[in-house]
């Protein structure tokens, strides 16, 4: 019944299974942190006997050596008065005790006067204690109490952390007793410390002296452990209690502390955890095969059933496709498919090859081995393709293709990006807009041009006119104008009719367009029968003989009109040139004309005046 219920469950079976697994296991890695946390403390305790033993043995160590000055301090009155005997004395202390740097006599100055031993002492001979030195402050509580004084560590003269021990002497002579300096023993650090590990096992402990919080020596065995727990202990050297002795634990103090129980504990019961939930697995393995088998049948009707109905959608899928590529090889549009990397022509369309004139084999091999002959600017568009698929975007492009009997097709072809099975695709679509493009060309045209002259119009006189102003400038060439206007237009509408008029103004554009022979010049209708002609690089001479020569021309139309006293129509000029330049404006240029043209009409119309 369990095993029925496991297997219909398998899921929830391996839930329940983890869960008891790790519900052992987390019982077992308890019990293994508490054994190590036990050893631990036993390793703690152990160190920290060896460290209260140290601290215990620096004590005396350092108490015998202090008792040995004091008694040397109260024989002072037989050495004051000879050294010799001072000296002797000293040296056998020194003999007794290697923990020396030196010892040395102050005078009431604080002046060293005596000193063993000299050797290695030579730049402390003669010093003197000046009120700034560290030590200073001890000097003056020890003779003030008349009681000895340990010092705080300090540096040595000649090198290194050390400790000064301060006795003040007094001479027994005369009453009360006379204060007569200190009898001064001077302490290395560094020596007391490792005369003191050097000896039995401690050479193996990893120990730190510090000096309130501040490290002040430190030696290191080379299997000390980096673990967040040490041994601490206070000392007290002389009356000096600001030091302490720390202990950190090394990898000998752990083999001695710790056995491989807990590692036996763990994985003998990680082994009899996994055991056991293995045989659970097993069993619900097992379940699961029976009740496989037991759906076998079923399953296997329904992947025949399924098969059938993908069989019948794949037929559908190919039918689909099929029609999809009937259609897109009768489109109008032309549609080919570009695969990158490797870059290659994946699919073409039948109108790809035949608006070029070519069979769908002939336009492969093309492509394949000289696609410039299809694309003339072919290396262009790639970079530009190459852009577009890094960006995964769209894009339309204006492309002209050559086909079989050389003429140029206008393409517009649109690109879209697309990605497929770890592969980038570009999809494009081309068409001919020919029509399209002739069509925008018309309507610039239109745009430019004045419906009733066919010169150019107003717009086109104003952007020409700051097109050119702005290149001469640049190159301090002339920029020559002339302003026409046609004598009595008005009379000649009122008499003749407007269709008369037009007429007239279509034959004068006509014959204007036809006397401009230099490249660059151009003439405009500047508004009703006023007319504007631009001659770039042209000075004031040049413009008065172009002036001269539309004349002529005008001239040569006969154009009849009844009321003029020539007897056909005139026109009168206004010309006009300067050079560029950044502090004036085209305008300028179209005042000097128009003033000109205005001069010209009123002294007799029918003649050109120049601007100054």
């Amino acid at each position: 019944m369990l095993a029925r219920l496991a297997a219909r469950h398998p899921r929830l079976t391996r839930v329940f299974i983890a869960a008891l697994f790790l519900l052992m296991a987390a019982g077992i890695l308890s019990g293994w942190q508490a054994l190590l946390k036990a050893e631990e403390d036993q390793a703690r305790a152990r160190l920290q006997l060896e460290v209260n033993a140290l601290a215990q043995q620096l004590e005396t160590h350092f108490d015998l050596q202090l008792d040995s000055l004091h008694r040397l301090a109260k024989r002072w009155d037989l050495h004051s008065e000879d050294r010799a005997l001072w000296t002797r004395e000293v040296n056998y202390l020194l003999d007794d005790f290697n923990n020396f740097q030196a010892i040395e006599w102050l005078d009431t100055d604080f002046r060293m006067r005596w000193i063993e031993p000299l050797a290695g002492n030579e730049a402390v001979v003669g010093f003197s204690y000046s009120t700034d030195h560290p030590n200073y402050p001890f000097l003056l509580r020890a003779r003030e109490s008349g009681t000895p004084i340990l010092s705080n560590s300090f540096v040595l003269q000649q090198g290194g952390p050390g400790l000064a021990y301060y006795v003040p002497l007094l001479r027994s002579t005369g009453h009360p007793q006379s204060f007569d300096g200190f009898l001064l023993g001077i302490f290395r650090v560094e020596v007391l410390l490792n005369d003191l590990l050097n000896t039995g096992a401690r050479d193996a402990l990893s120990v730190e002296l510090h000096e309130y919080d501040r490290l002040l020596l430190q030696r290191r065995a080379p299997d000390t452990l980096d673990l967040p727990w040490r041994a601490s202990a206070m000392i007290s050297l002389g009356n000096n209690r600001t030091f302490s002795l720390h202990a950190l634990p090394t990898e000998r103090l752990m083999r001695k502390s710790t056995t491989e129980l807990p590692l036996l504990i763990l994985i003998s019961g990680l082994l009899a955890s996994l055991s056991l939930c293995y045989a659970l697995w097993l069993a619900l393995i097992s379940s699961q095969r029976w009740l496989a088998l037991s759906q076998s049948n079923r399953q296997l009707q329904h992947e025949m059933i399924r098969r059938q109905q993908t069989e019948q959608s794949l037929q559908r899928n190919q039918a689909r496709l099929k029609l999809i590529l009937d259609l897109s090889n009768y489109s109008h549009d032309a549609l080919f498919i570009i695969g990158l990397e490797p870059q290659e022509l994946v699919y073409l369309n039948r109108t790809c090859w035949f608006i070029l004139g070519y069979s769908e084999e002939e336009l492969r091999q093309i492509v394949a081995i000289a696609p410039q002959d299809i694309m003339p600017n072919l290396v262009e568009w790639s970079a530009e393709l190459s852009k577009l698929a890094k960006s995964q975007s769209a894009a339309v492009f204006q492309q002209s293709l050559r086909t079989r009997d050389g003429q140029i097709l206008p393409m517009e072809i649109s690109v879209q990006h697309m990605s497929r099975y770890g592969r980038d695709y570009l999809i494009c679509v081309g068409r001919n807009n020919s029509a399209q493009l002739r069509a925008a060309a018309r309507l610039q045209a239109l745009s430019t041009e004045d419906a009733l002259t066919g010169l150019y119009n107003r717009r086109y006189f104003d952007e020409k006119l700051q097109r050119e102003w702005r290149l001469l400038s640049r190159q301090s060439s002339p920029l020559g104008m002339l302003m026409l206007d046609v004598d009595h237009f008005k009379s000649f509408n009122d008499i003749l009719g407007h269709q008369a008029g037009d007429d007239a103004l279509q034959k004068f554009g006509t014959a204007l367009k036809a006397s401009l022979l230099r490249e660059g010049d151009a003439v405009c209708r500047y508004g009703g029968e006023e007319f504007a002609v631009i001659l770039p690089g042209a000075d004031i001479n040049q413009c008065a003989r172009v002036a001269q020569h539309l004349h002529q021309t005008i001239a040569a139309l006969k154009i009849d009109h009844p009321t003029s006293s020539h007897g056909h129509l005139t026109v009168s000029i206004g010309a006009a040139s300067l050079v560029p330049s950044a502090d004036q404006q085209p305008e300028c240029l179209i005042s000097l004309a128009d003033k000109a043209l205005y001069q010209a009409k009123s002294q007799g119309r029918n003649q050109t005046c120049l601007a100054d």
